[in-house]
């Protein structure tokens, strides 16, 4: 049985290839994301910390400022905003008061159900489509992608 070899150029077109599509996707994530916040009349920040409360159930204000990367006082208002429209309460923290607790509601829109239509049936749909193993590939590359991200983002805002 001969040995199957693939070529250093074949290599560099494949990496060059998957390159061009994972930055395709995160161009649509992203315009998925602001396309949700335009019907949904909210901040894209608002959204990405919703999301985040929807899969944490509570968080501290500072940890929402570092999900969003606001600033303190941006990240007050945005609480604000939120609670205004009823999806989240705020509290103060039973064991540190300077701290506040900010709890998703289970308050859902009409115009949200769309990104939770989107993940809890579009995007499993989509996966079923792969093997248990592929799909262990797929949640491997999800986790190091994210930790690449964070890495980068810490350089880049030790940049300034």
């Amino acid at each position: 049985m001969q040995a199957f070899s693939v070529s250093k150029h074949s290599q560099r077109k494949s990496l060059a290839n998957l390159s061009v599509l994972i930055r395709k996707e995160s161009r649509a994530a992203t315009l998925f994301v602001h396309t949700v916040s335009e019907i949904m009349n909210m901040q894209i920040s608002d959204i990405r910390c919703l999301d985040f409360l929807i899969e944490t159930r509570f968080a501290t204000a500072g940890e929402l400022s570092k999900v969003a990367g606001l600033t303190t006082g941006a990240t007050t208002a945005m609480i604000d905003r939120l609670e205004k429209a009823k999806f989240v309460k705020r509290e103060a923290d039973s064991t540190d008061r300077r701290k506040i607790i900010v709890t998703f509601t289970g308050n859902k829109s009409h115009h949200f159900n769309i990104t939770n239509n989107f993940f809890s049936k579009s995007v499993p749909k989509l996966l079923s489509t792969y093997t248990i193993e592929e799909r262990k590939l797929i949640a491997d590359w999800n986790e190091k992608m994210t930790v690449l991200f964070q890495d980068e983002i810490k350089r880049l805002r030790n940049m300034k």
